[in-house]
């Protein structure tokens, strides 16, 4: 029988290969662009798509589990990713329209057989170190696309670089199948699958913990989304950088995520509160994101690389944490369920924090100013958290 530490890496390459199928596509969009004669900007269409997919698929990902198992849910999740790679091979708009959505459903419910798996299979006192682990999938699998599928896609052409996330994708089905029996000896045990109606989402929202945890994330998601997305913009437009520097920064930003997860999840394993973590997690990002609407080009260039890996540390860093108290607050078997259900949320906060953002600077006028309100969504967060404490004790 496999040790939970293989169920981790497992668990964690998968995440990292649908970040990788996930993030591929805008990577490379200028020379598929080129390919097809469109403009680059529809990629914005392509990403909105993905996810839009991605948060329908939550809805039926934690009954996938309980009823065919959670390695053969991963199985399906990778097959998906496959399916939607290969279609961004046909030269149409169309192609690769279909391959997003299915890339999406990939996304919606590779959570739920994680979750399931972990809690199965590892000790709950090294829960939250496993699920921050399992989310550095997500920074890795961004940071290796970035840094390769560029260079191939210019040197090779576009075609090679779905090549090779498929080639992972198939040696990670090889090794499950091989260990499916075991981690699925209890598919359709718990006959709680028909209680799972829209993933879990009634579910979560009944427990008032996990209410309140899981608009936390909801409104995290929103701000890691927001940060991603609008630093680089900010720092060239007002903050006095050149798109090269502005992109380093960027990438501090990551490595402070990928870093901080597992840092994270052994503190909380330490103190024994994923809760008490989240909330310093809420104070730091106030505190960070309040410089950075202060930010001036001209400070000293150490204090910036801080900045913005600290924001990085906690914008991008909070995940594992939720996952693991998300998991502790499921009902017993229920664990994929809930994932489902939180997920949903997640993606939510992915879909409506940049638009929130861009429709905000509209009337501002102003990165700067702007980002006041993921500052002020982040006290939102605190107070959220607070109630789910609260809530909590009752319990």
């Amino acid at each position: 029988m496999p040790g939970p530490w293989v169920v981790v890496a497992v668990a964690t390459f998968a995440q990292m290969v649908v970040a990788m199928s996930n993030i591929l596509l805008p990577t490379i969009a200028p020379k598929l662009a080129e390919s097809l004669g469109v403009s680059p900007i529809l990629i914005g269409y392509q990403v909105s798509l993905t996810f839009g997919a991605a948060t329908l698929a939550t809805m039926f990902g934690g009954n996938a589990v309980l009823r065919f198992g959670a390695a053969r849910a991963t199985q399906f999740s990778m097959l998906c990713c496959g399916a939607g790679l290969l279609l961004f091979a046909l030269p149409y708009v169309t192609a690769i329209a279909l391959g997003s959505v299915c890339i999406g459903m990939g996304m919606g419910m590779i959570n739920s057989a994680a979750a399931h798996l972990l809690v199965a299979y590892t000790p709950p006192q090294r829960r939250n170190i496993m699920f921050s682990i399992k989310q550095t999938g997500v920074p890795v699998g961004g940071v290796i696309t970035s840094l390769t599928a560029p260079a191939i896609a210019v040197h090779y052409g576009f075609h090679w670089s779905l090549v090779m996330i498929v080639l992972l994708i198939a040696g990670l089905l090889v090794f499950i199948q091989g260990h499916r029996a075991r981690w699925d000896s209890d598919r359709g045990v718990s006959g709680q699958g028909g209680q799972a109606a829209f993933g879990g989402v009634p579910l979560v929202w009944r427990q008032t913990s996990l209410r309140w945890v899981s608009l936390v994330a909801m409104i995290f998601s929103g701000i890691q989304r927001c940060v991603l997305s609008f630093t680089v913009i900010y720092l060239v437009a007002e903050g006095g950088m050149g798109l090269v520097e502005a992109g380093v920064m960027l990438s501090v930003v990551q490595i402070g995520g990928s870093v901080s997860r597992i840092c994270w999840g052994w503190l909380a394993d330490r103190l024994g509160s994923s809760l008490t973590v989240l909330m310093i997690i809420c104070v730091i990002t106030v505190l960070s994101t309040l410089a950075l609407v202060f930010f001036d080009a001209g400070w000293n260039k150490l204090l910036i690389y801080i900045l913005f890996f600290v924001i990085g540390v906690t914008a991008v860093g909070w995940n594992g944490v939720f996952h693991a108290e998300a998991a502790r607050l499921s009902p017993p078997g229920m664990a994929s369920v809930v994932a489902a259900g939180t997920t949903f949320f997640v993606f939510a906060g992915v879909l409506i924090g940049p638009a929130a953002f861009a429709a905000a600077y509209g009337g501002i006028g102003s990165y700067g100013n702007t980002f006041l309100l993921v500052t002020a969504a982040a006290l939102v967060a605190f107070g959220l958290l607070l109630m789910a404490q609260r809530a909590a004790r009752r319990r």
